[in-house]
């Protein structure tokens, strides 16, 4: 037997992939050579390596990019949980659908960053109310990922178990669950990504913070560096901002990859 090989190998994507940062780099040092930059808008390439070299050699960027991805994780447990408990029940009780279905489905339809009025009024702006609205963002996705897996098995699937005469348990560990595993991770690839777009947000518009010690993140790293106007801060700060939620979201694929590889073919 012969297994097919993808034209394109993983190191070949990986570089292909790297091909447009590494030309804007390139082109961003070009200007920079040529004095075509206006500081005030886009700082040298060299300015943002001390930078970032500062900023570790005194740990304010390391701790600032730990307490966001703290509270980023956070949040994002508590939502995630608590959406995929309500979307099995949704997906498996018809009851429960009629009866909460039409208020999650409004609710769902109110933007992120709409709650944080109501939130502030309710937890203040300390690290509770934070954690609510990143947990908040993590939450509809994954309710709705939950119950779109459970709730569209595939007739022919229970067909097999009832055949096979599964009891209720058994039913719902070996056919509905599994079945249900790919729209599962589907909520949670998009609700880890609106959880940690939701905690820049939360940083950044609500104010500083901290958990555990750590001080503040990222996004109050930003607004400082907005106040202050530190164009090198604020690259700096975005740059971190992208690595990050690249590898979440990496790793996050990677998971997919593992438990049903069937659906990256």
């Amino acid at each position: 037997m012969t297994t097919s090989t993808s034209p394109i190998s993983r190191p070949g994507l990986i570089w292909r992939a790297l091909v447009l940062p590494a030309a804007l780099i390139v082109l961003w040092t070009l200007l920079d050579a040529f004095g075509a930059l206006n500081s005030d808008i886009l700082v040298s390439p060299g300015k943002v390596l001390v930078t970032a070299y500062e900023g570790f050699a005194d740990g304010s960027l390391p701790g600032a990019a730990l307490a966001t991805l703290l509270r980023a994780l956070t949040g994002w447990v508590i939502g995630a949980t608590l959406g995929l408990a309500a979307g099995v029940l949704l997906g498996l009780s018809g009851v429960a659908r009629g009866l909460f279905d039409p208020s999650i489905s409004s609710l769902r339809q109110i933007a992120l960053f709409a709650w944080i009025p109501l939130l502030s009024a309710w937890l203040g702006n300390g690290e509770a109310m934070k954690i609510t609205l990143i947990a908040l963002g993590a939450f509809f996705p994954m309710a709705l990922g939950a119950q779109a897996g459970c709730q569209n098995v595939p007739a022919p699937y229970r067909e097999v178990g009832r055949v096979v005469e599964l009891d209720r348990r058994a039913m719902l560990t070996k056919i509905i669950f599994p079945a249900a595993v790919p729209s599962i991770l589907a909520g949670t690839e998009l609700s880890l990504n609106i959880a940690w777009l939701g905690t820049f947000g939360a940083e950044y518009l609500i104010g500083t913070g901290y958990i555990n010690g750590m001080g503040d993140g990222l996004g109050a790293y930003l607004a400082a560096a907005r106040e202050y106007a530190r164009m090198d801060q604020v690259l700096l700060g975005v740059l971190f901002l992208a690595l990050i939620g690249i590898a979440l979201d990496r790793f996050v694929l990677g998971l997919s990859r593992r438990l049903v590889p069937w659906r990256m073919s």
